[in-house]
């Protein structure tokens, strides 16, 4: 187990994101999809991660085989998702999504009767007051990107030793 600080834990959504092969098509007429890991913190997880932070997600899926893709998707981007547990009682989140370019790409979310990451059973990490080992238990500072903004080592302080 690594002993080093986690540099970001996003929590939240984790779910399979399916976005059609064509553009421009209603999802009525659309005849080929491909999945995607979804879930803004995951994202936000996934892109800390690919950026070489040491990164971290709690959140919850289905047990079911989207809840085992998004673990494998999760570990291979190296997001440590020991955090990611499974609800038996409900599916993995799935959310289509059409693409009407340049602006137009409506979400469609099923759950039921809510994502697993908010039903959780008799335990859950949703009620545990303590934070997830590795970290410090204090909030990280969080940035905003702003293109126009000097960088982020400016605006949240001193990066950390050996960057």
């Amino acid at each position: 187990m690594e002993t080093e600080p986690y540099e970001l834990i996003a929590m939240g959504r984790l779910g399979v994101d399916l976005y059609p092969l064509q553009t421009g098509v209603g999802l009525d007429r659309v005849e080929t999809f491909r999945k995607f890991l979804g879930g803004s913190p995951a994202n936000v997880a996934v892109a800390a991660a690919r950026l070489g932070r040491r990164t971290a997600l709690v959140s919850r899926t289905g047990a079911d085989p989207f809840g085992c893709y998004l673990r494998r998707e999760l570990k291979g981007f190296d997001v440590d998702d020991r955090w990611v547990t499974e609800v038996e009682a409900y599916p993995t989140p799935v959310t289509f999504c059409a693409l009407f370019p340049p602006d137009d790409f409506p979400l469609y979310f099923y759950r039921r009767p809510q994502a697993p990451t908010w039903r959780s059973g008799r335990r859950s990490w949703t009620s545990t007051r303590s934070a997830p080992p590795g970290s410090s238990g204090r909030p990280a500072p969080a940035c905003a990107p702003n293109p126009a903004a000097p960088p982020p080592w400016r605006r949240c302080g001193p990066a950390p030793a050996g960057r």
